[in-house]
């Protein structure tokens, strides 16, 4: 059963948000993207990522701006 308290590691987190995966750990290491580390490993609550990237797009949409990648 899926929730938005699951756990993504940076592949499966670049799939759901369908970007790169090198893109997503580098989002992370800027702090532009909610993301914390186990070790040397990144992890992504499910939840955190919809809910940023909602806010991405509403941003985008009501300011025309896009994200610094």
């Amino acid at each position: 059963m899926e929730n938005d308290h699951d756990v993504l590691n940076a592949k499966e987190a670049a799939a759901l948000l369908r970007a790169h995966v090198e893109t997503i750990r580098r989002l992370a290491r800027q702090g532009k993207i909610p993301a914390f580390k186990i070790g040397k490993d990144w992890r992504f609550y499910k939840g955190a990522l919809r809910h940023w990237s909602e806010e991405q797009a509403r941003d985008r949409r009501g300011a025309r701006h896009e994200i610094e990648f």
